[in-house]
């Protein structure tokens, strides 16, 4: 099977880790994701797609593999609209008096009280950049397979990708 090797679509997968790791699943946040119900398997394949991997570089992205990824990022912004964003503050703030004003005074507070209310945008975002890479790799699928059916077509989940990100 083929492997994406497109300089468009590493450069998207960049911004994604990127934004993923500053924006959604920093220090501040990060509890409230937890508590998702978001399957393991998800958890994984939203790892491979926002780690830092020379591999993937080097070999390219195997599509089925890619499309996974996605289908997770997918899956994860459905479960962080649903379930985080609408008891984001009840989950993050209940501890927040005595695990941050001690320590480092209002700073943190601050700094939790901006990943709050940034969340929902900062997943809007990121929900874009998942959407800007399927439809990158959806091209380069049908490309790469002119006389065959692309690697999308077989696999129904993605039929859902829309659904997941709106």
């Amino acid at each position: 099977m083929s492997s994406v090797r497109n300089e468009e679509i590493f450069k998207i997968v960049d911004k994604i880790r990127e934004h993923y790791h500053t924006n959604l699943n920093n220090r501040y946040v990060r509890k409230a994701l937890l508590l998702m119900r978001v399957p393991r398997g998800t958890w994984d394949a939203i790892a491979r797609l926002t780690e830092k991997t020379d591999f993937y570089k080097i070999q390219g992205y195997p599509y089925k593999d890619l499309y996974e990824q996605i289908h997770a990022a997918a899956t994860f912004v459905h479960h962080a609209k649903v379930e985080a964003i609408p008891r984001l503050r009840d989950l993050l703030s209940g501890g927040t008096r005595t695990v941050f004003s001690r320590e480092k005074g209002g700073e943190d507070k601050v700094l939790l009280e901006m990943a709050i209310n940034n969340f929902p945008a900062n997943l809007g975002v990121f929900s874009d950049m998942i959407d800007s890479l399927y439809v990158k790799t959806v091209e380069q699928d049908k490309a790469d397979h002119p006389n065959e059916r692309p690697v999308f077509e077989r696999m129904p989940e993605l039929k859902e990708i829309g659904r997941l990100l709106i």
